[in-house]
């Protein structure tokens, strides 16, 4: 990732670092000073290097949880926050975003023990970058730097091969130092426990005959069912299994326990794009919250144990690439696409270039439901058609190309319907994403429900990766319903 450097000229040390040189002269318009000062340094082709280490007093340095999970949390109020790098400097919140979004990119895309190695043998090499930088400034007395190099030989060493736990080990039993004071001993300590490590393999797991006894194939376990469900649920009082994303398409909605989704069906997925930030120009990407999601839809569905209903032991297998995602004209429904993708593990579909995602802007483009292409401000427009046609005014309603309400609403569900019959005719896989905007998805929710379906009480829009889910039968008849995959 290239950066940008502001080097003070009285101190020669950096003062500012930036992803661009537009954000960096931000930075020192926000702080008074002036460009002549600094020299202003480029470092092109500059690989990325994890700096945080502590938000408000907790470790966090490259933990995966935090970064995946959490990191996304502080941004709101960020300057009530204290974060900190590994020299103890602040770290402001242009930086902390570059870490969060660089973090998450490289964690989603670990596959498997082999990932898992390469990761932390990538996060080893920068560590050990840092301890370095650390020493470069250090003012060393009472100990020189051979003497220093000698006691972390060993710590070193397994640093260097993603050992994290084993060089914990060390550091604890060595002594402090001039150099190696007691709050640095406890920080390399808190950032090798904050490091994820991949589980090593016991003594009796190293045991094994030339001739191994096959194996069945696993069960799913009640905690990855369990999980699933509470993911799924999202914890919330106005949740019910007909809102969530997998026991929508999968179960019915009474107490019959009987599979929707069967043998023979496809399954599919109209949603909207994931989490982007606020910018809606065509070429937004989505950000790195709805790249966690959409990998983490792809990685639940990847197990081929999505339950069909309450009991764990019904389950519906859907076999890797099996599966085609479509995407409209925009960066972040192609994107969103190719982590679901991602995470399911279907290889035909994951490749960084979304060259196997299937465009189909036509299909999915946004305002398919209006009668015409429209200049501008059509958001309050398509919100009132999909939750509150009764609001219509009459010209609104010349536009959508109707007289009345009741039309207005009759409208909505032959559109809905012929669009589905439609996207029907382009899904060729067991498991089938078509990618698109907020704008198509509203609508469409509206229609499969006869305007039944509010996904909030306090905001009746389309939260990210919600739409409708649509079971298609083998006699090409199909069931299509609303579907939420979490609160905004």
């Amino acid at each position: 990732m290239n950066q940008i450097y502001a080097i003070d000229k009285e101190t020669s040390a950096i003062a500012f670092i930036a992803a661009n040189l537009e954000l960096l002269k931000e930075k020192l318009a926000e702080t008074g000073k002036q460009i002549d000062d600094y020299l202003i340094l480029g470092d092109i082709g500059m690989k990325y290097v994890s700096r945080i280490v502590y938000v408000d007093g907790n470790c966090i340095y490259n933990n995966c949880d935090y970064w995946l999970n959490h990191g996304n949390e502080i941004l709101d109020d960020y300057d009530k926050h204290e974060v900190k790098d590994i020299l103890g400097n602040d770290v402001d919140i242009v930086r902390y975003r570059t870490e969060l979004d660089s973090n998450v990119t490289r964690i989603v895309q670990i596959d498997g023990r082999p990932g898992e190695v390469v990761y932390n043998i990538a996060v080893a090499n920068e560590m050990i970058a840092l301890f370095k930088e650390e020493c470069i400034l250090t003012k060393f007395t009472g100990i020189t730097p051979l003497e220093i190099a000698a006691k972390l030989a060993q710590a070193y060493t397994l640093v260097l091969t993603g050992s994290f736990r084993e060089a914990k080990t060390v550091f604890q039993a060595l002594e402090t130092d001039p150099f190696l004071t007691a709050e640095r001993k406890q920080k390399y300590i808190d950032m090798l426990d904050a490091a994820d490590s991949i589980e090593y393999a016991s003594e009796d797991e190293l045991i094994f005959t030339t001739e191994p006894e096959e194996e069945p194939e696993p069960e799913p376990s009640p905690e990855l069912v369990d999980y699933v469900r509470v993911y799924l649920m999202d914890q919330s009082s106005d949740m019910t299994k007909e809102h969530t994303f997998y026991y929508a398409a999968m179960h019915q909605p009474d107490e019959s326990k009987n599979p929707r989704f069967n043998d023979g069906d496809k399954l599919i997925y109209v949603i909207r794009h994931a989490e982007r930030d606020s910018d809606s120009s065509s070429t937004t990407d989505i950000n790195s919250t709805g790249v966690s999601r959409a990998t983490g839809i792809g990685q639940l569905l990847a197990y081929g144990n999505a339950p069909s209903s309450h009991e764990s032991s019904v389950t519906i297998t859907i076999e890797a690439n099996d599966a085609h995602y479509f995407a409209n004209d925009l960066v972040r429904c192609k994107h969103t696409a190719q982590c679901i993708a991602l995470g399911r593990g279907d290889t035909d579909s994951s490749a960084d270039d979304y060259s196997g995602v299937t465009e189909e802007a036509e299909l999915l483009y946004g305002y398919r439901y209006l009668k015409s292409h429209p200049d501008s401000g059509t958001t309050n427009l398509l919100k009132k058609y999909c939750n509150n046609p009764d609001e219509l005014t009459e010209s609104e309603l010349a536009y959508i190309g109707v007289e009345t309400t009741e039309e207005a609403r009759a409208k909505i569900v032959s559109d809905t319907h012929q669009f589905i019959n439609e996207i029907i005719a382009k899904a060729d896989k067991t498991l089938n994403f078509f990618i698109t905007s907020d704008y198509f998805v509203g609508c469409m929710q509206a229609g499969v429900t006869e305007y039944g379906y509010n996904q909030t009480n306090n905001d009746p829009w389309v939260n990210w990766c919600s739409g409708v889910a649509i079971v298609v039968h083998p006699d090409n008849t199909y069931d299509a319903f609303a579907v939420k995959c979490d609160k905004k």
